[in-house]
């Protein structure tokens, strides 16, 4: 046993519930890179779609986590996350499938893909926060830092190589039969986060009875009172509203007004994923180099500036390539403060929270989606999409202002993960032994083999 735990210290490549954990992963965001090209030009070019409805459909993708993403935690923490995750799955897989269904009988409509991106972002809420929130449970916590790093390196090329296939498939069967592939790979996830056998340690309930909505009041109080956690979420609202505001218009402005085919399409999406691959690659030396919060604080402060060749561009190969160029290095910061915020929350959380903690995260954050998907179609409808675009380009300072201006530097000393005097002096002690502790059991029962 002594030997098994020292080989699975020693890389987590050999820990056989995190590589499956992390392939799931991976051919969950391959699918998903696949629909991310393919949703656009069903909408856009099979229906012609208008701004408005463009944005209506992004509202319907965006929207869940505003509605369910305080259940979805109450639901992970009360119960065990694999038979959610697994069921997350299977039920994201029967949605998409929908589409090349109706396509082939000829029923494709508008409201029809309203409907699938609307059940498939809520099974994706679930899943999502039942498998983020079983990661502390599967891995020592010291080991977090080094664990969403290798997610979001493989995420990035799972997400590039999908929006490659994703541009292949589109050409040859059609943007609507493309969609299959995301229906494949949610099959493909249910089973392997099957086949993980961690063990779920118990949540130690208060002797009175609970509630759903006491539970869920109480994750809201947790976030919003703690000093480390509070100024991380309202910063990253902040960014992934302005970035959901963009998201929505550009897709639109590329095919529409620069003649972006589904294999241009395609490829910029994947060299911004790339991007992410790099972010998530030097993350850990830089936090390790400078901090936590000056690593953040520097992602944030680049995005501006990498939707300038978005707003100079014209159609032609050059500024193809430029777009590719911001892109790759927008979501490679993005990559780089996602991961390091992500590791920060889960240390600092009580055990026992974190899957409200999550949720309640992700309902903070990802809740202004669907009202920044609203604004973006209103804003393009009506002054235009460059203006739109422009108008986000310069609110995406906001998110470095609300982090720069926070009381994150005093709860969080810019010192690297794993160093004592990074520990928050507000953190619980069995939470704060996340920064410091050395390397314990977390086994995977029933193997512990090398799968590298």
């Amino acid at each position: 046993m002594g030997m098994t735990l020292r080989r699975s210290e020693g890389s987590l490549w050999r820990h056989g519930c995190f590589f499956r954990y992390w392939l799931a992963n991976a051919v969950d965001l391959v699918g998903s890179g696949v629909t991310q090209v393919a949703l656009p030009l069903v909408a856009v070019v099979e229906l012609h779609v208008s701004v408005w409805q463009a944005a209506l459909l992004s509202f319907a993708q965006k929207c869940p986590p505003l509605l369910v993403s305080l259940p979805a935690g109450a639901l992970a923490d009360r119960h065990r996350k694999r038979p959610v995750m697994v069921g997350a799955a299977l039920a994201g897989g029967a949605a998409f499938l929908v589409i090349p269904l109706a396509d082939a009988v000829g029923r494709l409509s508008l409201g029809l893909l309203y409907g699938v991106a609307l059940v498939g972002s809520v099974a994706e809420v679930f899943g999502s926060t039942a498998r983020i929130s079983l990661l502390p449970s599967l891995l020592p916590r010291s080991r977090l830092m080094e664990a969403n790093s290798k997610l979001g390196g493989i995420n990035s090329l799972a997400d590039s190589a999908g929006s490659q296939l994703g541009a292949v498939v589109v050409t040859a069967l059609g943007a609507a039969h493309a969609v299959c592939l995301d229906v494949i790979s949610y099959l493909v996830c249910a089973v392997l986060l099957g086949r993980i056998r961690t063990h779920e340690p118990d949540v130690a309930r208060p002797g009175r009875k609970t509630t759903f909505r006491g539970e869920i009041a109480e994750g809201l109080r947790y976030v919003w009172s703690h000093p480390t956690i509070r100024p991380l979420v309202l910063a990253a609202t902040a960014y992934v509203a302005v970035m959901a505001f963009l998201t929505t218009l550009w897709p639109v402005y590329l095919l529409r007004r620069l003649h972006y085919s589904s294999a241009a399409l395609g490829t910029t999406l994947s060299v911004g994923a790339l991007g992410g691959f790099c972010g998530a690659l030097v993350v850990r030396p830089l936090v390790a180099r400078y901090g936590p919060v000056r690593v953040m604080l520097v992602a944030l402060a680049l995005a501006p500036f990498t939707v300038a060749p978005l707003l100079l561009a014209t159609p032609g190969r050059f500024w193809q390539v430029a777009v590719g160029v911001g892109m790759f290095v927008q979501v490679g910061c993005a990559v780089a403060q996602g991961s390091t915020q992500r590791t920060v929350r889960q240390a600092a959380c009580d055990p026992a929270l974190q899957g409200r903690m999550l949720a309640t995260s992700r309902w903070v954050v990802y809740g202004s989606q669907p009202v920044a998907a609203l604004l973006a179609g209103a804003v393009g409808t009506w002054y235009g999409l460059w203006d739109g675009l422009a108008l986000g380009a310069v609110t995406l300072a906001v998110p470095f202002l609300v982090l720069r201006l926070s009381s994150l530097r005093d709860s969080l000393p810019d010192s690297p993960p794993g160093s004592p005097s990074s520990v928050p002096s507000d953190v619980p002690r069995a939470a704060a032994a996340v920064l410091e502790e050395s390397p314990r059991s977390h086994t995977c029962p029933h193997d512990e083999s090398d799968v590298s």
